[in-house]
C-alpha cells in the first residue's frame, strides 16, 4: 500500500477508483474518513464512499491500495453499510470533528478545528494533529497552494504553530450533548486553571458544548466553574445534563450557590436533583431554599468552621485541618456549645499567635456581632460595612447558629451579576487554592 502525508480536507471529496488489474474505474468520492478514536494517534480504519449512484458505502482501510493528490484507489469494492464492520469507538473526521471547537487549556481559549493532519506510521495511516490556524481554513476553501506558502512564512501571529498534536486532543463521549472536543490533559493541569478562566472558556462554547465540557470535568472542578457562570448559562447547562450528573456537580458547589441555582428551576426538577444528592448536602440546600433570598437566611452559607469550647489551641489546629476543606471561609472560627449557641469567635491570626496549650475559649472574643435569620440583605450589608467584617454569623430567635454571610454574598445581592463576577471570592474553591 502506498501511503503519504495528507490533510483530511485533501482526502474528503477526492475521487475514489476501483482498481482491477491494470484498470481503474471511478466509483464515487470520499464522503468521510473513519478513525479508531481510542488511541493517542488514531489509525484510519476506513473510508465512507459516496457512489456515483448516490449510495454511501464503506471501504475498510485494508482495501485501500493507494492514494495520491488526485484519487484514492481501492483493491476491493466498498461494502453496503448493513454489511460493514464498524469500530465501536469510531470517529468521523468530517461529520464529528471538522469545524468543531476544542478547548486550548494552555492558551485558556476556545479554538476551532479547521483541518486534521494524517501521516503514515508503519502499515497504518494515523491522525497526528489538528490544524486550528489559518492554513487549515485556507486549505478547506480549496486554496491549498496559498495555504502552503503562508505556513512557510514566519509570522508573529503564530500561523506556523497552528497544529495541535493529536495526543492532546480527545472527543467528548458521544452520548454527551453536542460534538465538542477538549484537550486531553491531566486533571492537575485543569486544576491550575482559575475557575473564572474556565468559565470564560465555557461561555465561548456553543450551548450544547457547554454541557459537554462541564460534564467531562470532575465534580469539584465543574462546580467551581459553574459557580462563576451567569444564571442563564447555568440554567442552559443544567437543562442539558442528566439529573444524576447534575446532582453530583451541584452537591460540590457551596450550599448558598447551589441553593441560588436550584431556586431558579421548577420545583419538580429541583426536588428530583435534591433527592439524588448526598443527604447532608441536600439538607443544607433545602434549609437555604426555605428562606427568602433577600434575607440573611437566604444569603448565608452553612459551611463554616466551628470549635467546641474545651479544646486547646493545639487541638483546635488538628480540628481545623480536618474540617477546613469543607468550609467556605477559614479566617473566622466560631466557638459553639452543644446546642450550637455562639460562645465566642476567634480569628486564624489569634490562633497562630496563641500558645499551643492555651484554651480556645480563653482567647475567643465573646461579644459576637450576629444577624437574625430574617434580617434583610440591606441590613446585613450595612452591618458588614460598619464593622469591616469579612463575614457575620446568622442566628435564629433562640441564638442557635445557622450559617455565615460573607462579604461576597452581600456583593452578589448589591451588584449587577456581570460586575460581581469580577470580584475576588473570600472563600476557597473546592478543587484548588485560589491564592494565585
Amino acid at each position: 500500500m502506498e501511503l503519504r502525508d495528507a490533510f483530511a480536507s485533501e482526502v474528503i471529496g477526492q475521487t475514489v477508483q476501483l482498481r482491477t488489474g491494470t484498470q481503474r474505474f471511478r466509483i464515487g468520492k470520499v464522503e468521510d474518513i473513519a478513525v479508531s478514536g481510542g488511541e493517542s494517534f488514531p489509525p484510519v480504519v476506513g473510508l465512507y464512499v459516496k457512489g456515483i449512484d448516490g449510495v454511501t458505502r464503506y471501504a475498510p482501510f485494508a482495501s485501500i491500495a493507494s492514494f495520491d493528490d488526485k484519487a484514492v484507489a481501492l483493491s476491493k469494492a466498498p461494502v453496503d453499510m448493513n454489511q460493514a464492520t464498524l469500530a465501536g469507538d469510531q470517529l468521523l473526521l468530517s461529520k464529528q470533528l471538522l469545524d468543531k471547537q476544542i478547548v486550548d487549556v494552555d492558551g485558556r481559549k476556545v479554538v476551532r478545528v479547521n483541518d486534521v493532519k494524517l501521516a503514515p506510521a508503519g502499515e497504518h495511516l494515523r491522525v497526528i494533529a489538528a490544524d486550528v490556524g489559518l492554513p487549515g481554513l485556507l486549505r478547506r476553501l480549496g486554496l491549498r497552494s496559498f495555504s502552503q506558502q503562508l505556513a512557510k512564512k514566519p509570522s508573529p501571529s503564530g500561523v506556523r504553530s497552528s497544529l495541535i498534536s493529536w495526543d492532546a486532543v480527545q472527543p467528548l463521549h458521544h452520548d454527551m450533548p453536542g460534538d465538542a472536543i477538549r484537550l486531553r490533559v491531566s486533571q492537575d493541569r485543569i486544576d491550575r486553571i482559575h475557575p473564572a478562566d474556565l468559565a470564560a472558556i465555557i461561555e465561548d462554547l456553543a450551548a450544547g458544548d457547554q454541557a459537554s465540557l462541564i460534564g467531562s470535568l470532575d465534580e469539584a472542578t465543574a462546580a467551581d466553574a459553574l459557580e462563576q457562570l451567569d444564571v442563564d448559562t447555568q440554567l442552559s447547562i443544567l437543562e442539558d445534563l442528566q439529573p444524576d450528573r447534575a446532582a453530583d456537580i451541584i452537591e460540590n458547589m457551596t450550599p448558598d450557590d447551589a441553593a441560588d441555582l436550584l431556586g431558579e428551576i421548577d420545583r419538580d426538577k429541583q426536588q428530583e436533583i435534591l433527592a439524588l444528592m448526598q443527604p447532608d448536602e441536600a439538607r443544607d440546600v433545602r434549609e437555604l431554599l426555605s428562606h427568602s433570598e433577600t434575607t440573611a437566611g437566604g444569603l448565608m452559607t452553612t459551611e463554616y468552621l466551628w470549635l467546641p469550647p474545651n479544646l486547646t489551641v493545639a487541638q483546635a489546629f488538628e480540628h481545623i485541618r480536618s474540617a477546613a476543606k469543607d468550609a467556605e471561609l477559614v479566617y473566622y472560627i466560631y466557638v459553639l456549645d452543644p446546642q450550637e449557641n455562639i460562645l465566642g469567635v476567634v480569628s486564624l491570626r489569634d490562633l497562630v499567635t496563641a500558645q499551643p496549650e492555651a484554651s480556645v475559649v480563653d482567647i475567643a472574643v465573646d461579644d459576637v456581632v450576629t444577624v437574625d435569620l430574617h434580617a434583610s440583605s440591606e441590613d446585613v450589608a450595612s452591618l458588614i460595612a460598619r464593622y469591616d467584617f469579612v463575614a457575620v454569623p446568622v442566628v435564629d430567635e433562640q441564638g442557635r447558629m445557622h450559617g455565615i454571610v460573607t462579604v461576597d454574598d452581600v456583593i452578589d445581592v448589591l451588584l449587577p451579576e456581570k460586575l460581581r463576577k469580577s470580584f475576588p471570592r473570600v472563600g476557597k474553591s473546592r478543587s484548588r487554592s485560589n491564592l494565585g
